[in-house]
């Protein structure tokens, strides 16, 4: 058992491959919706409407206006001086006399002929003294210039005449008539009785002004796109680092093998020589098996290649004799991205079933145009391990770590980090292994096979079972 994965699972660090699969589907739709909503005229709206809300000339527009009311208003001031006004003793005794029938009385006597008459005698009674006039001669003209001064002088007009001109209410009438109460007055009575200022009033008392306004309805309508899916996941994730796996890398080969039949627009059932030599499969010196083309391949929700007991004819590569024709009597299958898709540098990523079964061998792995080096993303079977194999003058050089301790039967996620720097392999988020000399650094492409390499095989057929496979590379 390999001591690293010795220790993971005896500390519970290998972490549990369903958590991780739904956790990475869970945050590509949440970037995918997040990439869509960046793109979408809701996001235009958003963002217009949170620069617009979110300003400080906003905010402020809306406390005043949220704070605007009648209390502490000049309008409030207004009309609290004219009720004042309207409280006033003289004012009050003003516009009680200038509605007055004594007043009109008044005013009537004084622009009529008796009192413009009256002036004129008095006038001319001031001249002489009205002793030395009484006592004149009763048929003399100054008598009787007295006599009808004194008649109209005791009339009832001008008798109420001049003692309404002493009255108090009078007095206090001549006072008030240009005074700046009475002008204050009637100014704020023409003020507070116009529509504006009625209209104003009305605004200020009014406690949803603010809901009336089109700041409202932005504010409104800014609410409302905070509470959309799309835009809870744009806020979840502006600030986040969490979608940067996203931003670096791009998917740029992915099979979930869910259509029911392998898809040959990315997969051929041949190995890249077999192709390029013969036009069909062959096996290698040792193996005990005949790849046959696709017969052993299955896809439908996952990709499966079966290992069967049964006869079959094959090409093998034998030295000297190149390839001959044999008897094999198992079958197994191979699946190749060769004729469609290679890669130099990036992620492959693989969900595979961990079925270690002696005597056989199921990998996935990369491979150039040669068979040298061979990158290993998982190998199970008679050996359970991932690096990878290289030709060398003294034999194959092995950089690899056991993986011996999986649970046989279990899903894992295999992944390999290749740069031009370094290869490293985790399973499971868990690192297992990096290399750092001898990097590839040519196009490759991937390989998916079993192949029986000893007897006796028990349990057939074997399945050697693959989920889901993705390939990214740097954006």
């Amino acid at each position: 058992m390999s001591f690293k994965l010795f220790i993971a699972s005896t500390f519970g660090l290998i972490k549990s491959t369903a958590k991780i699969e739904a956790a990475h589907e869970l945050l590509l739709a949440d970037y995918q919706l997040f990439c869509e909503f960046e793109k979408s005229s809701e996001h235009k709206e958003y963002h217009e409407l949170a620069l617009l809300v979110n300003s400080p000339t906003f905010k402020q527009k809306k406390n005043e206006l949220q704070h605007l009311m009648l209390k502490g208003s000049v309008e409030e001031a207004q009309l609290k001086e004219l009720k004042k006004l309207e409280r006033n003793s003289r004012l009050k005794r003003f516009y009680s006399m200038l509605k007055s029938n004594e007043l009109k009385r008044f005013e009537t006597i004084l622009n009529s002929e008796m009192k413009k008459k009256y002036r004129e005698l008095k006038a001319a009674v001031d001249m002489h003294s009205l002793a030395a006039l009484k006592k004149k001669d009763k048929q003399s003209e100054e008598y009787a210039l007295y006599a009808e001064f004194q008649k109209i002088n005791d009339s009832e007009d001008i008798t109420f005449f001049k003692k309404f001109r002493k009255s108090s209410a009078y007095i206090n009438y001549e006072l008030m008539i240009d005074s700046p109460e009475r002008k204050r007055f009637e100014e704020l009575q023409k003020i507070i009785g116009s529509k504006e200022f009625m209209a104003r009033v009305a605004y200020l008392e009014d406690k949803q002004k603010w809901e009336k306004t089109d700041d409202a309805a932005n504010e409104k309508r800014f609410a409302e796109l905070q509470k959309l899916p799309q835009v809870v996941n744009f806020l979840k994730y502006k600030n986040s680092t969490s979608f940067d796996f996203f931003r670096k890398w791009k998917l740029v080969f992915e099979d979930r093998f869910e259509s029911g039949k392998l898809d040959t627009q990315k997969w051929m059932t041949k190995s890249h020589w077999a192709r390029q030599s013969l036009g069909q499969n062959f096996s290698q010196i040792g193996d005990l098996h005949a790849f046959t083309d696709g017969k052993n391949v299955f896809a439908g929700k996952s990709l499966k290649i079966e290992v069967c007991k049964e006869k079959a004819k094959g090409m093998q590569w034998r030295i000297p004799f190149g390839f001959v024709e044999q008897e094999f009597d198992y079958t197994s299958g191979i699946v190749s991205t060769a004729g469609a898709e290679w890669w130099k540098y990036g992620i492959l990523e693989a969900k595979v079933r961990y079925t270690s079964s002696r005597n056989l061998v199921d990998a996935v792995y990369l491979l150039g145009e040669e068979s040298s080096p061979q990158i290993n993303l998982v190998e199970m079977g008679a050996k359970n391990r991932l690096g990878m194999l290289s030709k060398t003058a003294d034999g194959i050089h092995e950089a690899c770590e056991s993986i011996s301790g999986l649970k046989n039967g279990e899903f894992y996620i295999f992944r390999l980090e290749w740069s031009a720097h370094s290869l490293v392999w985790s399973i499971n988020g868990r690192e297992m292994l990096t290399v750092s000399h001898n990097i590839p650094a040519l196009k490759m492409h991937l390989n998916a096979a079993s192949i029986v390499v000893d007897e006796p095989v028990s349990n057939l057929p074997h399945c050697f079972e693959i989920d889901w496979v993705r390939f990214y590379q740097h954006n």
